[in-house]
């Protein structure tokens, strides 16, 4: 694995920390995608991290990017109109996506306790999560914009999903869960690299009609002809009165 994967902006845990920790190893074992499928996700979302890290307009804090099997996730706020625009200009020049998906809010002017009160609740589901013990996908990524609690990740199941979703929803102050969780159901049982392009068109076949029915000849049966022998016969002479001449 190339070394500045742990370097790009963005990236998952699982990349950014291989130089010096063994946590990352437990969460790439749990993670139901292939290694090779994390990696081009980390590559895709850190591209998309660093396109907008460029933007002196937008800010270093206000968006976060998420990918999984190649469909980039875009998690967070923007002030204005002309600024959503931008960020779409951003990240369109990310090569190898699938699709954008957009989970962005329009900025409001928020009071500190609602800032408190939200790493309060994204701290307890954390902890709740890690108390599961039926939870066992990892890493599974939460943000919370404005009251939406935002559940990104690839789980085992749906089951494991729905615990995912109950724990999120048990929260006081929870405005509404989103969920962008995959599973085995959704994903495919074998999770593979999948990419954007479009399968060949069918080749056409040409049947080729068959002969119209014809009715049968029916052969009659002809009188023979018998061939007739020509027979030269010679003339009969016809003596009337044999005694004259005498």
């Amino acid at each position: 694995m190339p070394f500045g994967i742990g370097l790009i902006p963005g990236a998952p845990a699982y990349f950014s920390s291989i130089i010096g920790g063994s946590q990352s190893i437990y969460a790439t074992a749990m993670d139901e995608r292939t290694t090779e499928q994390q990696m081009l996700d980390a590559i895709i979302a850190g591209h998309a991290q660093a396109e907008l890290y460029k933007d002196k307009d937008i800010r270093p804090d206000q968006i976060t990017t998420h990918c999984y099997f190649g469909k980039l996730y875009l998690v967070g706020e923007y002030d204005s109109q002309e600024q959503l625009r931008t960020i779409y200009e951003c990240v369109d020049k990310v090569e190898g996506k699938r699709a954008v998906i957009s989970r962005l809010y329009l900025r409001e002017e928020q009071e500190d306790s609602d800032f408190f009160s939200e790493q309060a609740q994204y701290a307890e589901l954390q902890t709740q999560l890690v108390a599961d013990f039926e939870v066992v996908s990892s890493p599974i990524e939460v943000e919370i914009v404005q009251g939406d609690i935002i559940l990104l990740g690839v789980v085992h199941d749906k089951e494991e999903r729905d615990r995912v979703i109950a724990h999120a929803m048990s929260l006081e102050g929870v405005n509404r869960v989103v969920s962008y969780l995959y599973h085995q159901e959704n994903a495919g049982p074998e999770p593979q690299i999948m990419t954007a392009e479009l399968a060949p068109p069918p080749v056409p076949t040409v049947e080729i009609p068959p002969p119209p029915k014809t009715k049968p000849i029916s052969k009659k049966s002809r009188p023979k002809v018998e061939a007739k022998t020509r027979r030269t016969e010679q003339p009969i002479l016809a003596v009337s009165n044999p005694d004259r001449g005498r």
